[in-house]
């Protein structure tokens, strides 16, 4: 494959049996270039989409279907020259790369052009520069990575698409509690074009119905850092009557949960939410969901999450038996306390790791029931790669005119596996 730099030249002197991408803007015809609109007027073949249909001359292809759309590309190259016409600029979320792979030997011509990012940056006064570009249309993108983004980034732009307008976008944000700025640019371009720009909780944009054809920007005057450093006891609200794994315990068990930036984490009796909270953290575009059924533990747990500002954790209040049931499927699963149902949990994740995809297991205990119904559960058929740790942390304390050391309740981890897929999951 080889790429040339395309200079504008005599009507019809363009190459045959190249392939041209021209960049044609936002859409509206005063946005196209002298470049681009001399290509669509001489190639012996456009390919275009249906809403750029008025800004073509000569013989077009509707751009239906990329398959048999890059197969009529091929022919129609063997006879002649072949332009696609790209929305924006081909360089940002563009069929360019396709092209690119489906055609590997073919000399290739881009044409540049104005992206609705441009253009609605040029509305707002904006840069780009430095910002997050993510796209909507037509790709998996997980609501919680979407989240992730832009509560970890000043400036984020979102290209819209059906199922995904920005409607939808704000009701997302609104609920994981993001406060920013939207700017929204609809149709930009086109007569019938506007921005609109409202700050959170965005209550006014949620319900409104948006041409999907639309691209958002979201302006966080304080993201969260990505790499935030692990919470300390002491930055968390506590009451004497709910327990709190301490910070040398959460340590081991962080490191032995190695969760993922996508990892989706269950921490079951999660008491204060220290685990709950370092998890959430340490997987920015993933889900901790937090059960607990304890009314004053889970009041507790959605203070701390305010206050951590962790959008990506959930709260869930009752008997984690019935609560197991309605959660998304976990990469890891930490139970810190069962309520004397850990056979149960442990059963239903067991169910889980049938599906085939791993499931990373731990358990916290105190007491030799809890050690001696891991240990039991952990060793038999469905879980696999079992490990027992025993920590013993010990603090010092004043005793007259000396100090010592004063041992606390050893805590033993136990870990295992369950599902029969292959290596570590680590919920990238």
């Amino acid at each position: 494959m080889r790429f040339v730099l395309f200079q504008t030249k005599e009507a019809g002197e363009i190459e045959r049996h190249k392939l041209y991408v021209v960049s044609v803007g936002p859409g509206g015809e005063e946005h196209l270039t002298r470049a681009a609109e001399s290509v669509l007027k001489t190639a012996d073949c456009v390919v275009t989409a249906k809403r750029h249909l008025d800004l073509v001359k000569g013989r077009v292809l509707p751009l239906e279907g990329l398959d048999e759309a890059i197969a009529k590309i091929a022919e129609n190259l063997k006879k002649g020259s072949v332009a696609v016409a790209v929305s924006g600029d081909a360089g940002i979320f563009s069929l360019m790369p396709r092209l690119k792979r489906a055609l590997p030997d073919q000399d290739i011509a881009v044409i540049p052009g104005v992206s609705a990012l441009q253009f609605l940056c040029a509305a707002l006064g904006e840069t780009w520069d430095g910002a997050e570009t993510v796209s909507l249309h037509g790709r998996d993108v997980s609501p919680s990575r979407i989240a992730g983004i832009a509560a970890h980034n000043k400036k984020t732009f979102f290209f819209c698409g059906p199922g995904h307008d920005p409607g939808w976008l704000c009701r997302l944000l609104a609920e994981r509690g993001i406060e920013a700025e939207i700017a929204v640019g609809e149709r930009l371009s086109y007569p019938d074009g506007r921005v609109v720009e409202v700050k959170a909780p965005f209550l006014e944009l949620s319900g409104e119905v948006f041409d999907p054809l639309s691209v958002v920007m979201v302006r966080n005057p304080d993201p969260l850092p990505l790499l935030s450093l692990r919470p300390k006891d002491e930055d968390f609200l506590r009451s004497p009557s709910v327990p709190m794994t301490r910070g040398e315990v959460r340590t081991v068990i962080l490191d032995k949960l190695s969760t993922g930036l996508e990892a989706v984490v269950w921490d079951v009796g999660a008491g204060t939410g220290s685990v709950a909270v370092a998890c959430s953290r340490l997987c920015p575009y993933g889900e901790v969901h937090a059960v607990e059924r304890l009314p004053e533990a889970a009041d507790l747990l959605r203070t701390n999450k305010e206050n951590f500002r962790a959008y990506n954790l959930f709260v869930h209040e009752g008997e984690a038996e019935i609560l197991l049931e309605t959660l998304p499927r976990p990469t890891h699963v930490f139970v810190g306390g069962s309520g004397g149902m850990l056979r149960k949990i442990l059963g239903h994740v067991k169910k889980l790791g049938e599906e085939n995809e791993k499931i990373f297991v731990l358990v916290s205990g105190v007491t030799l029931k809890t050690i001696t119904t891991a240990y039991e559960v952990f060793s038999g058929e469905g879980f696999s790669d079992l490990d027992v740790t025993q920590i013993a942390v010990s603090r010092s304390r004043s005793a007259g005119d000396s100090v010592i050391l004063a041992a606390q309740n050893p805590i033993t981890l136990l870990s295992a596996y369950t599902g029969k897929g292959e290596g570590r999951i680590f919920g990238v």
